[in-house]
């Protein structure tokens, strides 16, 4: 039987007034943060008006009903479950520590070309050192052979320094683009392949299945997910509010996309590195009350027709149990991790 606690591990960052800087684009800038919250104390923001049609496109997933749910358990039920014939994953997933992102630095914020594909702050890597110890502690993570990581840098980095000698020696690290943040800012492009191979294949990160896009004379970016909303909504200096935050349907189906993944791996444990908007969305759409502090949905035709069942279509089901819902639901603090399971 697994033994190992229902409970999250959270190493958590002092919590600081953010002060938004002045902006020579602050007609622009609606009233609202600058900093990604580090916690889940966050609260919604106020938005000004966003134009309410989106160019279509050819629909890239199915509609509501024909959308795929994912069954998602409390580890407390694993026994019960294999019982049942079901195929069961024991999933780690955890938020990056605290990245330049999540702080104000002199006004350098989540929006400034200095946070493009945000790396860790110092606090941030010593959280990763304080769970690195944890799991040395209980072992928690000791049969996993397979660390998902999103390929922007705050995860990457937050994996090796969690996982790295505490899961199975011959385990494999996996960058994937499903698990990524939602795109919305610079902190959330991310660099080209060639750049994050550079810096982690040595650490040994597989970045096969990050592709890059070919630069063009309308994007130089190689980022394809961020140049999928530079086709709608312009660059940077030309749209600086949420992007795919306004697509929710998109960001769903990525998440339906990685847990469709995963069951076509061999690995029955494994720990996932990811990020805050990206889990608030995986965990519930579809869900009542919906996704919380979600901006109005007016990009949400960029993927292809959105109808009712899209929406209430949920990514996971958690079987009736009100109370593991209402943990998974939680927003995540820095560095904070949970284990759940998943059944196929």
């Amino acid at each position: 039987a697994l033994r190992m606690p229902d409970a999250a591990v959270a190493i958590v960052a002092p919590r600081t007034r953010v002060a938004l800087p002045a902006s020579p684009r602050g007609a622009r800038i609606r009233s609202r943060g600058g900093v990604r919250s580090a916690s889940r104390a966050a609260s919604a923001s106020s938005r000004g008006p966003m134009p309410t049609v989106a160019p279509g496109g050819p629909r890239d997933a199915p509609a509501g009903p024909e959308r795929r749910a994912f069954a998602v358990h409390p580890v407390s039920r694993r026994d019960a479950l294999v019982a049942q014939g079901k195929d069961v994953r024991v999933v780690h997933m955890v938020r990056h520590a605290q990245g330049t992102h999540n702080v104000d630095q002199s006004g350098v914020t989540l929006r400034h070309p200095a946070n493009h594909d945000a790396r860790l702050t110092p606090f941030g890597e010593q959280q990763c050192e304080a769970l690195s110890a944890r799991l040395r502690g209980d072992a928690r993570v000791a049969r996993v052979a397979l660390v998902v990581t999103s390929p922007l840098t705050r995860c990457v980095q937050t994996a090796l320094l969690c996982f790295k000698g505490r899961v199975a020696h011959d385990a494999r690290f996996v960058a994937h683009e499903s698990v990524r943040e939602t795109v919305n800012f610079a902190c959330d492009a991310r660099r080209g392949v060639d750049a994050l191979t550079s810096e982690f294949n040595s650490s040994g990160v597989d970045f096969s299945l990050v592709v890059d896009a070919e630069p063009d004379a309308s994007c130089a970016d190689s980022d394809p997910l961020w140049r999928k909303y530079v086709d709608v909504v312009g660059d940077a200096d030309t749209w600086d509010d949420h992007r795919e935050s306004c697509d929710l349907v998109s960001v769903a189906d990525r998440a339906r996309a990685f847990f469709a993944w995963l069951e076509t791996q061999t690995e029955r444990e494994v720990a996932v590195s990811s990020h805050s908007a990206f889990l608030r969305c995986a965990f519930s759409w579809g869900h009542a009350g919906g996704v919380r502090a979600a901006p109005e949905q007016t990009l949400r035709f960029v993927s292809g027709a959105f109808d009712e069942g899209d929406a209430s279509t949920p990514v996971v089901t958690y079987g009736g149990d009100d109370a593991f819902e209402a943990q998974m639901r939680q927003d995540w603090d820095n560095c904070e991790l949970r284990t759940f399971l998943v059944s196929y």
